[in-house]
């Protein structure tokens, strides 16, 4: 079992990452005396999960679950709504605790509900998606509202990460997508070992049965956590994780039929675009990195779907903007990132010439400029 320990304001917590680490949960959680149990899931992963998790910790804790359909429509006020109703009708306490077992979804929702019922009770993250590596550590909760991502939530840790890689073996190829375009996100902004290691290890296919996958996984689950510990709140440092997304929720918004973190890897090429122009020359959005992104099957050329307008108008309400600008995070090269603010029309004459552009054939910095 390897375990990470993520120091937090508000006290640390283990993450414990290990191969069927599902049936262990009674054991890693025996300080506990949680009076109620709630285990927050979804369609998708009840069916496969639920039960070994209800098993594990029966003997120990009242059980009780709430099963979400699946998706990111159910990260939403109504379901947030539905949840605080079922608690408060099975008489949850201030002793109770919630499990957030599955991906992001689930997590931010869960964390959300226990950092508000009764003015807070006990967390447990149990990522059951590739994803979920990077959601579940740093103690960001939240809903969605009139879709707009994460709008609405908090800082709240969990008092612990159960992280079974033994789900990851039943994600379908986009998922999987979703949250290796996460790890991907980590070697751009920290660690060029990591992104080499990642481009040589899997330059076809995404494989977690590959016999690096784990380290890989770790380092990555490593970087998040140097982040979120430098900067807890969010104030500074901590934005570069946002490298890839700002466009990327805008694109996500816009619900195409691409998952997360599909999106979030158009955007990283897109932040990679802008950082190349701010260089005014082409290292890093190179014709071999966007063949990689295309081998593995991210999207990479939206131009007959994208709806620039709607897109700016969602990118307006980011939380990370300010004063009427969009703050991006590029890089000046990989490990360095940092922080540029556009105005909307700039942002709106970049992203055309961008969905213009043939990514693969290279050369677009001397094709914009001349």
């Amino acid at each position: 079992m390897h375990k990470i320990t993520i120091h937090a304001n508000q006290g640390d917590y283990p993450v414990f990452i290990k191969h069927g680490l599902r049936h262990e949960m009674k054991e890693l959680l025996t300080e506990y005396e949680f009076s109620q149990v709630l285990i927050i899931t979804d369609s998708n992963v009840s069916g496969l999960y639920l039960k070994d998790v209800e098993v594990a910790l029966k003997d120990k804790f009242n059980v009780f679950s709430y099963v979400l359909p699946a998706g990111e429509n159910s990260k939403s006020m109504k379901q947030y709504e539905l949840i605080l109703n079922y608690m408060l009708n099975q008489n949850f306490d201030r002793n109770s605790a919630v499990i957030a077992l599955g991906g992001g979804v689930a997590g931010d929702l869960a964390g959300f509900v226990a950092s508000t019922y009764m003015r807070g009770i006990a967390f447990i993250q149990a990522p059951t998606t590739l994803q979920a590596h990077d959601s579940s550590v740093g103690g960001k909760v939240a809903i969605n509202l009139n879709g707009t991502k994460n709008i609405v939530g908090q800082f709240y840790p969990p008092k612990m990460v159960i992280y079974d890689t033994e789900t990851l073996l039943t994600l379908s190829k986009n998922e999987l997508k979703s949250g290796f375009a996460e790890m991907i996100k980590h070697g751009f902004i920290a660690d060029r070992t990591l992104l080499e290691g990642l481009i040589k290890t899997f330059p076809k296919q995404i494989d977690p049965n590959h016999a690096s996958f784990n380290h890989l996984l770790l380092e990555s689950i490593r970087i998040k956590q140097q982040v979120v510990e430098s900067d807890e709140l969010e104030k500074g440092h901590r934005k570069v994780l946002n490298f890839g997304h700002t466009l990327g929720h805008a694109v996500e918004a816009q619900q195409l039929g691409y998952t997360h973190g599909e999106c979030v890897a158009y955007g990283m090429l897109f932040a990679l675009y802008l950082s190349d122009l701010e260089l005014n020359y082409h290292t890093l959005l190179t014709s071999d990195l966007v063949e990689w992104f295309n081998r593995l099957g991210f999207p990479i050329n939206l131009s007959s779907s994208l709806n620039v307008d709607k897109v700016i108008q969602t990118i307006k309400y980011d939380k990370k903007n300010s004063n009427g600008r969009i703050n991006f995070i590029l890089i000046e090269e990989t490990g360095k990132p940092y922080t540029k603010s556009y105005t909307p029309v700039e942002i709106k004459h970049y992203l055309h010439t961008f969905l213009t552009l043939d990514l693969l054939k290279g050369g677009y910095i001397e094709n914009n400029n001349g």
